[in-house]
């Protein structure tokens, strides 16, 4: 198996809140919980290094169309990856930084949505699969 192309250097969270909603009925029978999520991301190559990228993304509770949600909360996280192997392809790299660099730093998301809301009145949210859509500055 050949070494992964792209070394993740670092990531941080530019943004994160978490509101537990007052208003929330904990009664899945009577009053079903339905979340839905607005969620964005993108790419750009850094402008220090020809091989180094920065991902944004972006969640939050999409409050139109959600009913009865247990928090609202939005958080953006940003991510430093680099490529290992400048050999490859430019079409081969932008498509792995698309899909493997998004969906690492939305994984991180994931757990700070987990571990914000894990100690919250009503419990974990948990974050289902995300659709990679990627618009990328390159």
């Amino acid at each position: 198996m050949s070494e992964f192309p792209l070394r993740l250097e670092n990531y941080f969270f530019t943004h994160q809140e978490v509101i537990a909603n007052p208003e929330f009925i904990p009664d899945p029978v009577n009053h079903p919980s339905h979340i839905d999520f607005m969620v964005d991301s993108g790419i750009t190559r850094l402008a220090d290094h020809d091989h180094r990228y920065g991902i944004t993304a972006y969640i939050e509770l999409n409050k139109e169309k959600s009913n009865n949600p247990p928090y609202f909360f939005s958080i953006t996280a940003f991510g430093i990856v680099s490529i290992k192997d400048n050999t490859q392809d430019q079409q081969v790299i932008k498509g792995i930084i698309e899909t493997s660099g998004a969906k690492l730093i939305f994984g991180a998301i994931r757990e700070r949505l987990a571990d914000m809301t894990a100690r919250g009145p009503w419990g974990i949210v948990p974050i289902d699969f995300i659709p990679i859509r990627i618009k990328p500055e390159l």
